[in-house]
């Protein structure tokens, strides 16, 4: 089980579902968002640029080629879904549904790919592709979808502007993180200031654009992974996100996740299992995306890991909230089909992989 989804379980048992100890105030609210940043800050770092270059030997393969059909055919099965929804009355977001739909669980699957040895993998870096494409696309076009539902334009305009600052601060930074290489950090820290420094720049002009802030803490992910920073900053961002503001985040959704009005609620209850169809069937086409370089095994088990899903649809279903979009009962549902997701994706994708190498050893 991955650890957000046993952290967000522990939620909904000391909070309103459950024993109701738990309410959420100013200060609680204020660390879970903040884990939310780091959550996505941590999302930018786990990505591979070095898979995106071109392979100068063409018999070497490339992921990027596969992988973009495979989120290619997602957001088209997005769509397509969608437009089902829409049509039969069920969910009437349409635009929110094919984000929703379309994203994928970046950090559970690096997880899962590292713990089955297949990360360093031409098979695992392909998915790993895939599902970087699945967590920053669909992030940013609910930041254009929430701009336009706001009426707020120049935060459209200004997503350029966000990229050139990003490129600004790497290129400004790079010879001086060079230069910080060469200092005792033993008590000055430095990379872990700068990491935070690129956080509050980037976040913070996204915010004063109107912007989803979680675009920002992604750009800056990304910058400080292009700096190439060692190992142990690395962990120690990790320790800090994942010790301590990312679990208040997760633990916070469940507490605050009301299943028993949930419960109550028919039209409410509907979205559990067809959302959770829907994620698994926006995924399918993957399979043929995977089929021709991988096989008919590893092909399955890459559809079904890619349906996993939860860190970023927390925040889109935030969002959703906040524009009023949707009720907190159709969050509540939707939360516990991504949930679901999570619980049973997992546990497919190693048994599917545990016996092909079974396989192959005999």
């Amino acid at each position: 089980m991955p650890t957000a989804i046993s952290e967000i379980i522990m939620g909904i048992i000391i909070g309103k579902t459950g024993l109701n100890i738990v309410q959420p105030d100013a200060s609680l609210q204020y660390i879970s968002s903040l884990g939310v940043i780091m959550l996505i800050f941590l999302g930018g770092m786990e990505i591979d640029f070095s898979l995106l270059e071109p392979k100068k030997d063409k018999d070497t393969f490339s992921p990027l080629g596969t992988s973009i059909w495979g989120f290619v055919s997602v957001l088209l099965m997005s769509v397509i879904l969608s437009t089902l929804l829409y049509a039969t009355g069920i969910f009437n977001e349409f635009v929110l549904a094919v984000i929703l739909f379309s994203t994928i669980a970046l950090g559970v699957i690096i997880s899962l790919l590292k713990e089955v040895g297949l990360l360093s993998t031409n098979y695992g870096q392909t998915i790993l592709l895939t599902s970087a494409f699945g967590e920053f696309i669909p992030l940013l076009a609910l930041t254009v979808y929430s701009a336009v539902k706001q009426q707020n334009y120049l935060s459209v305009f200004g997503l350029p502007v966000i990229f050139i600052i990003a490129i600004i601060l790497l290129r400004r930074f790079n010879r001086i993180y060079i230069f910080f290489e060469g200092i005792d950090k033993s008590t000055t820290q430095l990379d872990i200031r700068l990491a935070f420094f690129l956080i509050f720049i980037l976040v913070t002009f996204a915010e004063q654009i109107g912007a989803e802030n979680i675009l920002g803490a992604f750009l800056a992910g990304a910058v400080m992974k292009l700096l190439k920073p060692k190992a142990d900053t690395e962990e120690k961002l990790s320790s800090m996100g994942y010790g301590f503001f990312i679990p208040v985040f997760f633990i916070t959704t469940g507490v605050n996740l009301n299943l028993r009005t949930l419960l109550t609620n028919k039209q409410a209850l509907i979205l559990i299992p067809v959302f959770f169809i829907a994620f698994i069937l926006s995924k399918m086409l993957v399979y043929v995306a995977f089929r021709k370089k991988f096989g008919k095994r590893y092909s399955a088990a890459a559809t079904i890991v890619t349906s996993t899903t939860i860190t970023l649809v927390l925040p889109i279903l935030q969002v959703g909230r906040n524009l009023k979009l949707i009720t907190t009962a159709q969050s509540g549902a939707i939360t516990l089909a991504a949930i679901i997701t999570c619980l049973i994706g997992p546990i497919l994708f190693n048994k599917i992989i545990n016996g092909g190498q079974k396989e192959t050893n005999q």
